[in-house]
């Protein structure tokens, strides 16, 4: 859930339900106003938007402010032009849908950059590096898109498992062996099985990284580290995820990337090695792809 959302839906007195439409009403306007200037602004004491912090379960006003204008920046950036739910129309040519898929996925791929958080995602690589055995939960196509991921860490050594049908979910999480750590890719964060999910790990001590959208969700609260989504789609009134799809291979790029360069030279040397072998005979008459080698 966004802040906004829950600023709309948790229970406020008077006269700090007058902050709070202040706030959603202002938005970005209240960037410079001191605690002191929105009271002043709404007729109200500047201890009021500290109430509604801790309300909010932070800590105080200073926090929720930041909070809040960083979810604002977001929301307001990018994909003024495009709808990331319905990017053309039964009018458009095939050339011209071709162009605005590659708008939509530039903008898909800006905004999940943006999204990054550096410390979160250095302790994410530093997890996966550390595991032993990965074990990646994603449902519906997202286990389709996790494929490559496995592929690409199982190339430099790293033993990824993919668990995407839902009978073996909940039983994947509880027989982890020691020194494990789970990833769980999920758009909404809200998919009724990772709840047991979740707990299961958490009594197993499994770390987990989360990969879901912006705001509150089950994901995001129960995993260990977050890294967030582009979240400009809505569940179901859409073309197709074009968007959340992006943005996912991208982040799992990262972190395969992120791991491969902790240990550069051994990994290039395993993955160029075993790639020879598998590939053996393959072979192309274009000269940009030809192995030093090769045929």
């Amino acid at each position: 859930m966004l802040i906004r959302e829950r600023m709309e839906s948790t229970s406020f007195s008077s006269s700090e339900r007058t902050i709070v439409e202040f706030i959603l009403e202002q938005k970005e306007k209240i960037r410079d106003m001191t605690t002191k200037e929105i009271a002043a602004a709404t007729f109200t004491s500047p201890s009021t938007l500290i109430r509604i912090a801790h309300k909010m379960n932070y800590q105080g006003w200073a926090e929720l402010k930041e909070a809040f204008l960083k979810e604002e920046d977001y929301l307001s950036s990018h994909f003024c032009d495009i709808d990331a739910n319905i990017p053309f129309s039964q009018e458009d040519s095939c050339y011209t849908i071709a162009s605005k898929l590659l708008t939509l996925k530039k903008e898909a791929l800006d905004d999940t950059f943006k999204l990054i958080d550096h410390v979160a995602l250095h302790y994410a690589i530093r997890m996966l590096d550390q595991a032993d055995f990965i074990s990646v939960f994603g449902v519906s196509n997202n286990g389709l898109i996790i494929q490559e991921f496995k592929h690409n860490m199982r190339r430099i050594g790293k033993m990824v498992e993919i668990v995407n049908l839902q009978g073996e979910l909940v039983y994947t999480a509880g027989s982890l062996p020691p020194n494990s750590c789970a990833v769980i890719v999920s758009y909404s964060g809200e998919t009724p099985v990772y709840h047991n999910i979740l707990d299961v790990l958490k009594e197993n001590q499994i770390p987990v990284l989360g990969i879901t959208s912006i705001g509150d969700n089950t994901v995001s609260k129960g995993s260990d580290i977050v890294l967030r989504l582009c979240t400009r789609e809505k569940l179901y009134s859409k073309i197709g995820t074009f968007c959340t799809d992006a943005s996912i291979e991208y982040l799992l790029d990262v972190l395969y990337a992120g791991v491969f360069a902790l240990h550069y030279e051994k990994n290039y040397r395993n993955k160029t090695e075993s790639s020879a072998r598998i590939e053996k005979g393959r072979f192309s008459n274009v000269q940009l792809m030809k192995e030093e080698n090769g045929p």
